[in-house]
């Protein structure tokens, strides 16, 4: 494993744990290309899990779920 897929899992973890400090510790010092690896390996790692762990009868809720979000961010409203 690459030290930038360590730093995506590291990443992906930290957010989870909700520790903006961490997660920030992890980009620190990473240039723009890296810096899109980790956002690129975050979301699909992230996506990878929620789908092992939720299994296909909870994927859609997952997505209304998110699309509701990013809804709200669009709008200035709350989901």
């Amino acid at each position: 494993m690459t030290g930038i897929n360590v730093t995506t899992y590291g990443f992906v973890v930290a957010a989870l744990r909700d520790s903006d400090a961490d997660a920030w510790a992890l980009l620190d010092g990473l240039d723009t290309n890296e810096l899109a690896q980790v956002a690129l390996g975050a979301t699909l790692a992230l996506a990878t899990a929620l789908r092992a762990y939720c299994g296909p009868e909870h994927t859609s809720q997952v997505i209304h779920t998110l699309q509701g979000f990013a809804l709200a961010d669009s709008t200035g409203g709350t989901s």
